[in-house]
């Protein structure tokens, strides 16, 4: 009588919770490779926040004030703008919906979705700040939505 050896489990569950600790290392270890600002920062900024947290809109005449002149490289933080919707369009994958008209400071979010926004309707964009020169800022990651009527500051 043949006796069958034991068969070894394949290490197919085991291989693929073994790659999800390591990605779950390495998204853990880039979020604390991130510098986090200190609340002082903050300060006379209501228009900006740590990463995902709520900050106050502003509106396009009041963000000027709130600028900062730099930020870290290796950190994110969030901004908050309410105003006229001035441009939406899309490359097929993502959206771009622009706030804010000249000669002030243009804002620029890019997004997955424009939540039906067109051009003239009130909306606010919330996302990653990144200043791109004197004039433009790009958020990005962004959300755009239709104001709700309590969006922008009245600094």
């Amino acid at each position: 009588m043949k006796t069958r050896s034991p068969t070894r489990p394949r290490p197919v569950l085991s291989y693929a919770g073994a790659v999800a600790c390591v990605g779950l290392a390495l998204v853990s270890g880039q979020g604390a490779a991130q510098t986090l600002l200190p609340d002082s920062f903050f300060t006379g900024r209501p228009a900006f926040s740590h990463p995902e947290q709520p900050g106050k809109p502003a509106s396009c005449e009041s963000i000027t004030a709130q600028l900062p002149d730099s930020i870290p490289a290796d950190s994110r933080v969030d901004m908050a703008i309410a105003g006229t919707v001035s441009l939406v369009r899309t490359d097929g994958a993502l959206w771009y919906v622009a706030v804010c008209a000249e000669p002030g400071v243009r804002v620029l979010c890019v997004t997955y979705g424009a939540n039906d926004l067109k051009p003239g309707d009130k909306a606010v964009l919330r996302g990653g700040y990144s200043r791109q020169d004197r004039r433009h800022i790009l958020l990005d990651p962004c959300l755009a939505s239709p104001e709700n009527g309590a969006g922008a500051d009245d600094q």
